[in-house]
């Protein structure tokens, strides 16, 4: 299995892949950057859905919308992770694994994703980037680590308050990427790609 990470500067509606996944705190705010950009391209379909009580944010639940051409993406993914208050990252991982398994038996093979920044957990994104970009490619690494043709694609869309701390996320995610998966990552913010290969 090949893992190829790419942190980018630009909005998640722009990238061309096959799912975009939203992880998204209990009761959004359509007013979101990241919401509110998707649902103007949308035509105020998720707010409607959240309006009216479709898709609440919920821990463990799930929405899959297909955007018939309204971004780039073919499918978007909105998954809850629950009320910020009681947010950690045991919570997280939980979530991501259901997701990443999810995708993995759709056959998404490239997925962009945007993690909604925790007002009371600001200083842990850079962690919390960290351990969603773990998470998803241990739960597609469980079924085709003896694959090594199968290679899985996730772009990261960074918003620009946190681009100066990409590189250390990058420098983490090389520690700890399970042993035996090949993998590459690339960061936008300065051009810089970094190859790594573990045996």
């Amino acid at each position: 299995m090949k893992i190829d990470l790419r942190f980018l500067n630009r909005p998640i509606e722009d990238l061309w892949c096959q799912a975009v996944v939203l992880l998204v705190f209990q009761n959004p705010s359509i007013v979101n950057d990241v919401l509110a950009s998707i649902n103007d391209k949308m035509g105020g379909s998720l707010n409607d859905l959240i309006k009216r009580g479709i898709w609440t944010g919920n821990r463990g639940e799930s929405l899959l919308l297909a955007t018939q051409g309204a971004i780039r993406a073919d499918k978007l993914l909105m998954c809850g992770l629950g009320p910020e208050n009681s947010f950690d990252n045991g919570v997280l991982i939980n979530e991501v694994l259901r997701t990443g398994i999810a995708l993995d038996q759709m056959g998404v093979k490239e997925l962009g994703i945007n993690m909604q920044c925790p007002d009371n957990h600001a200083g842990e994104y850079g962690m919390h980037i960290e351990t969603v970009a773990l998470s998803i490619a241990e739960a597609f690494n469980e079924r085709h680590k003896d694959d090594p043709e199968f290679s899985l694609k996730i772009f990261f869309c960074i918003d620009n308050g946190f681009k100066d701390k990409v590189d250390r996320v990058i420098t983490r995610l090389k520690e700890g990427i399970r042993q035996g998966v090949e993998f590459s990552i690339i960061s936008d913010s300065q051009r810089n790609i970094g190859y790594q290969e573990v045996k």
